[in-house]
């Protein structure tokens, strides 16, 4: 048989597990060293030697997502941490042949290239809390970019994050009330891997001091012990504010001006159930002392 015909078994292996993908036509054999990782990558390049095993012991299970440069080259859109395995392979000696399967996308407006990577890579990756938080970030950014560019987004943006990443508007609004309400060093906490997403939402409810505290003194702490140190904020507002209106009442006792007290506002039930219904939108767009009232009214309704 000719030379020519004798190909790596690694490489019959690799077309063997993508021929049967119908965008067979657009896939390529591409040499490793022609492949860029993109630049706008910012997700954890973890556990590549485990990968390295798996793609060694049973083939590239799925292609290279790529664009075609200027000079033959070629800029990864999705693959970061197989491009990674593939190279220690072949460095290790593990793998002979150079090249690998490459699926090849048009060429596009670097906006929509990022988003490419984001929607590729959630169907690629097990993420953390600290992945969803950047992807966060990257398509609130990208979505308003493509708005001011005169493309349609249907629907609100929240509504289309939660479909990109796979999860529920509500667990986008969390992540909106970290990005407007917590301050730096706790949102910097969820991109370490430090503090959950459910425990950072909380943390952005209390004052700023307060969670400046918490950063500080204990970075590690628990969704149940801020829940607690919420409970014991209410306490205190409660208390301070009945004593405010007791202080109110006595002003208004001596008040010789002859001007009216503020009369409460008794809510029906369907009046404080409509109300509660959109509080969670109003928490998100609201921050400082707004924010406190808020608070203090959604925890009364």
């Amino acid at each position: 048989m000719s030379r020519r015909f004798q190909l790596d078994s690694a490489i019959v292996a690799d077309i063997q597990t993508v021929n049967a993908d119908s965008y067979i036509d657009s896939l390529k054999m591409i040499d490793i060293d022609l492949i860029e990782p993109n630049k706008n990558n910012f997700y954890e390049m973890s556990e590549i030697e485990a990968l390295a095993d798996d793609i060694e012991r049973q083939g590239l299970m799925t292609a290279l997502v790529v664009s075609e440069q200027n000079g033959g080259k070629y800029e990864l859109i999705s693959g970061h941490r197989r491009l990674a395995a593939l190279k220690s392979l072949i460095a290790d000696g593990r793998r002979r042949n150079g090249k690998v399967p490459c699926f090849i996308k048009g060429a596009k407006p670097n906006t929509e290239t990022e988003l490419d990577l984001i929607m590729l890579n959630a169907t690629q990756r097990k993420y953390s809390d600290a992945d969803t938080m950047r992807e966060y970030e990257e398509l609130t950014r990208i979505f308003k970019e493509l708005e001011a560019e005169g493309k349609t987004i249907k629907g609100r943006i929240r509504d289309r994050i939660a479909e990109a990443l796979n999860v529920s508007p509500a667990q986008v609004g969390k992540l909106d009330n970290i990005k407007h309400n917590a301050i730096p060093d706790v949102e910097q906490a969820v991109k370490a891997g430090d503090m959950s997403i459910s425990t950072a939402n909380e943390v952005a409810k209390l004052a700023p001091e307060k969670q400046q505290e918490i950063i500080t003194e204990n970075p590690k702490i628990s969704h149940k012990e801020v829940k607690e140190i919420q409970k014991q904020e209410l306490s205190a507002e409660k208390v301070s504010s009945e004593t405010d209106e007791e202080e109110d009442e006595d002003e208004d006792d001596e008040d010789e001006t002859g001007s009216k007290s503020v009369i409460p506002v008794t809510l029906s039930a369907t009046e404080a159930e409509t109300l509660s219904r959109y509080m969670d939108d109003l928490l998100l767009m609201a921050d400082g002392e707004d924010f406190k009232v808020l608070r203090s009214l959604a925890n009364k309704l």
